[in-house]
């Protein structure tokens, strides 16, 4: 790439979503052009996340970028280091085949062309607000930019054409506003103590002043986890999300579950890891806190995800159940354990985006929700089910899928830290797991159809769908270079 490209890679990263994002609306009326600019951008952003994954790897890009010029304190800084290059790949990996599966198949969920638009346009500022949090060094720019990406979220939830999408957009939107206000005190906590935004400088100091003043670094930490808990559905703050990613928009489900909870995931540890460093996180007893919720949230999310028939929403609940592996893993401490979070964090993106969208193409072509009233559809739509079921196999953690090599490493960290509960709920997650997917493909293979009329999608959602099952495997069988970012990304953290 030319070297102007090169220099500023990091910010075309976040500003080309948000650049398409201002030009949809005035090609609203033409669809082909709109679908073509989105793949345009999925492309662009894939090639661009990956160049930065091999300068950051070889060490041929600075680690900050000074927006403006302007250098700390007084500036804006992009951290770019394997934290955020492995985010943003993980984005765009996600990104494209949500894209393609968009393709010429979301006027009947969202209503007509113009709410199309709309739709797309809250995407791609979704897009540039995980960018954003991947890359930022500015406590208050985090904040921002999770406004913008919270926004976005609740604007996709209630774009669904379908009576219950307002009322579920709504109850997240006051659930998030509310994350977003502790959230804002905890920032509003350590830059009273700190006197600085610039995470790199307000980490300096509160190594300094936490003990003269360690009941407000508590209340700041306390008010960053439970904001960032709400936001990315930590048990039992996930109150929000059963209801939202099961009526929004078959693509925005994905989105949502994949990726939007992640961002949030990866400001929180940027919090806990950069800001207060493990050290305080241990002192404070924050990492008994996130110990415990996520192990509440993976075994409790998981019996609540059995009792669900309605697939979505049994998706849903699995998401929180999820959820909990990652907040275990960051509990742990140690180098095996975190850079197996990321790698999770990652594998779940790919696996429940391909969940979503294969449950939610069964849903769009049979008019059947409900788990009991999909017996037989894997003789009907071959190559949706086949996508179904590996994806269900990557989530249980079955050797040879993705899913497997993260909960080994979870599971590796839990033994170095001597902890043999997280260990044993980490393989009883996995039973549950199967437990509420594997009922799904059974009746889908081995039970008489009862659906007549049904077949596989169009092309561009077959190759969505088909590049998504691909990811699970080659991330199973060859996690190379995505675990060893994951595990640089772990030392980086967890190194002073």
């Amino acid at each position: 790439m030319p070297a102007v490209i090169t220099a500023n890679l990091p910010v075309f990263l976040i500003i080309l979503p948000l650049i398409a994002a201002f030009i949809l609306p005035t090609i609203a009326r033409r669809q082909r052009l709109q679908e073509n600019l989105l793949l345009v951008v999925g492309s662009l952003g894939l090639l661009g996340a990956g160049y930065l994954v091999y300068l950051v790897m070889h060490g041929g890009i600075s680690s900050v970028y000074q927006m403006g010029g302007w250098p700390a304190p007084w500036g804006i800084e992009l951290q770019v280091d394997n934290l955020a290059s492995f985010f943003l790949l993980v984005v765009a990996l996600i990104i494209l085949p949500v894209f393609l599966y968009s393709r010429r198949n979301m006027a009947e969920e969202v209503g007509s062309r113009e709410k199309v638009a709309r739709f797309y346009v809250l995407i791609l500022l979704l897009i540039g607000a995980l960018a954003g949090m991947a890359l930022t060094n500015d406590l208050f720019n985090v904040y921002v930019l999770v406004e913008v990406a919270t926004i976005s979220c609740v604007g996709l939830v209630s774009s669904r054409n379908h009576p219950l999408s307002a009322e579920a957009a709504f109850r997240y939107l006051i659930l998030a506003t509310f994350g977003s206000a502790l959230i804002l005190g905890g920032i509003g906590f350590i830059y009273i103590i700190t006197g600085h935004l610039n995470m790199g400088f307000a980490a300096q100091e509160l190594v300094q002043v936490w003990q003269y003043r360690p009941h407000v670094v508590w209340m700041a930490l306390i008010f960053l986890l439970a904001g960032f808990g709400i936001k990315a559905a930590l048990f039992p703050l996930h109150l929000w999300l059963p209801d939202a990613h099961s009526i929004a928009p078959t693509p925005a489900s994905a989105l949502l579950s994949g990726l939007a909870v992640k961002g949030y995931l990866i400001c929180l540890f940027k919090f806990f890891y950069r800001v207060a460093v493990p050290f305080l996180l241990q002192e404070l007893a924050i990492d008994k806190i996130m110990k415990w919720a996520g192990l509440l949230g993976i075994v409790l999310a998981s019996l609540m995800a059995i009792r669900q028939d309605e697939l979505k929403r049994r998706l849903a609940f699995s998401t929180v159940a999820q959820i909990g592996y990652l907040f275990l893993g960051a509990s742990l401490m140690n180098t095996r354990g975190l850079s197996g979070t990321f790698f999770y964090l990652a594998s779940h993106a790919v696996i429940k985006s391909a969940l979503f969208l294969s449950a939610g193409m069964m849903i769009s072509v049979t008019g059947k929700k409900k788990v009991s009233q999909l017996a037989g559809i894997g003789k009907k739509m071959p190559v949706t089910t086949a996508v179904f079921t590996i994806a269900s196999l990557g989530l249980v953690g079955v050797p040879l899928f993705s899913g497997f090599v993260g909960k080994w490493y979870l599971l590796l960290g839990a033994l170095d830290s001597g902890d043999f509960l997280s260990a044993l709920v980490i393989i009883a997650g996995s039973v549950l797991c199967a437990a509420y997917l594997f009922p799904v493909v059974r009746l889908a293979y081995f039970e008489p159809a009862e659906i007549k009329e049904a077949q596989d999608p169009g092309i561009p959602q077959k190759l969505a769908l088909v590049f998504l099952a691909v990811l699970v495997v080659l991330l199973g069988v060859m996690p190379g270079i995505v675990l060893e970012l994951a595990n640089r990304a772990a030392l980086d953290l967890l190194t002073p």
